[in-house]
């Protein structure tokens, strides 16, 4: 798996050249999943679609179907725009009730000095529509 291109361009300035460690990748990713699920399709103008949709109806529904579609456009939108991360699945983990917080688990596989490794983070969506993405 391969740093995004501004980190890798940031690590040559400094004169970095070691070898990435699992560690940095996974920290890589966080901050890139971060900030695709917290930037709304529509605020890119190169990239229309990047980010995610507006779901604020499906917060407000707060039922089992409504939880589903947003665990679904959850994973189409890192599927698509996280490519060092594959098969990409979200899946909705019942948390404390009346919180508002909708807690989620990111899991999938990267690649890191030829081996398949497995991820997971730990993604919770507050009333506000904000995303944290935690390893």
């Amino acid at each position: 798996m391969r740093e995004r291109l501004f980190e890798r361009i940031r690590r040559a300035c400094l004169g970095n050249k070691e070898p990435l460690k699992n560690e940095d990748l996974a920290a890589s990713l966080e901050k890139h999943l971060s900030l695709i699920l917290n930037t709304r399709q529509g605020s890119s103008g190169s990239a229309p679609d990047y980010g995610m949709p507006d779901f604020a109806t499906l917060m407000g529904k707060g039922d089992l179907d409504g939880i589903r579609e947003l665990s679904k456009m959850l994973t189409e939108v890192v599927r698509k725009y996280e490519p060092r991360l594959s098969n990409a699945v979200v899946t909705h983990v019942p948390g404390p009730e009346g919180s508002g917080i909708l807690e989620f688990t990111l899991s999938g596989t990267f690649a890191s000095r030829n081996q398949k490794q497995n991820i997971f983070f730990q993604t919770s969506i507050i009333p506000d529509g904000s995303v944290s993405v935690k390893k």
